[in-house]
């Protein structure tokens, strides 16, 4: 199959990806469309080479631990460096194991000892 890619999307490695995860949770598409609600025929339409819409591409990225920005040409990449604080800040605030409240305690706590460290160049 040819590599299938739009707007620098490359759907073919995506449902590759998608289908090695579905192998390794050994579970069926139809069993796939049930848990994401994304209707069977999508499924079928990805595996042709078609690619799926933004709602269920962002479902079965959330689903499969999958990263969309990963399937994009590297020539449409920001070129800038990441934003450290904001990862880990979005991290924290994402980790369903912390409390709100303790997730801002920690996040405020990273945040000045990261700028701390900056600033000193250590």
């Amino acid at each position: 199959m040819p590599r299938r890619t739009t707007k620098g999307f490359n759907a073919q490695a995506f449902y590759v990806d998608l289908a090695r995860t579905v192998d390794a949770r050994h579970v069926t598409w139809r069993q796939v469309a049930r848990e994401t609600g994304v209707a069977p025929s999508t499924l079928t339409r990805m595996a042709t080479g078609h690619w799926p819409d933004g709602a269920s591409l962002a479902v079965l990225s959330a689903w499969a631990n999958l990263t969309p920005a990963d399937y994009i040409e590297n020539s449409l990449k920001a070129t800038t460096s990441p934003n450290t604080l904001a990862e880990i800040s979005a991290l924290i605030k994402a980790d369903p194991q912390l409390v709100s409240d303790d997730a801002v305690v920690l996040e405020t706590v990273i945040q000045v000892l990261y700028t701390r460290f900056q600033d000193s160049g250590h």
